[in-house]
């Protein structure tokens, strides 16, 4: 329970850090992409479905990748990420998450990264990950 709140209060937070999104009945917290390893990143981010029934997140579109996959806590490709109705998912290192391949450009810190998130009834949504070690939130 304390984990959904300090998720719940994140995504509130978040619009007056001007970091997050929304989206007809789906909220995007604070998107953040790892520096590159090669050519490859992942992006993780909270996201949180308002609306009365669930949803899913289905495709992220990335056009200076030449992959963009959503990807399990095994790695593996997934063909998209629940989201139930009030409950916050968080894609993040070592569970769900966005996995780019093959960047046009390596990413470092300070960098940031145009996407789109495509879910299934909310429609898409245009975001920017910021490249950190870590979440700064502010």
């Amino acid at each position: 329970m304390r984990a959904f709140l300090a998720i719940l209060l994140l995504l509130i937070a978040l619009p007056a850090a001007g970091h997050s999104y929304r989206t007809q009945g789906v909220m995007v917290g604070h998107v953040w992409a790892a520096p590159t390893r090669g050519s490859d990143t992942e992006v993780y981010v909270p996201l949180l479905n308002t609306a009365p029934a669930a949803d899913q997140l289905v495709s992220i579109i990335a056009p200076t990748a030449k992959l963009a996959e959503l990807v399990d806590g095994s790695s593996r490709r997934i063909g998209a990420i629940e989201l139930p109705p009030n409950r916050p998912v968080v894609l993040k290192p070592g569970g769900f998450r966005i996995r780019l391949i093959g960047l046009d450009k390596p990413l470092r810190v300070g960098d940031r990264i145009k996407l789109t998130l495509v879910f299934a009834k909310a429609g898409t949504v245009a975001i920017e990950a910021h490249v950190e070690v870590g979440p700064s939130h502010g």
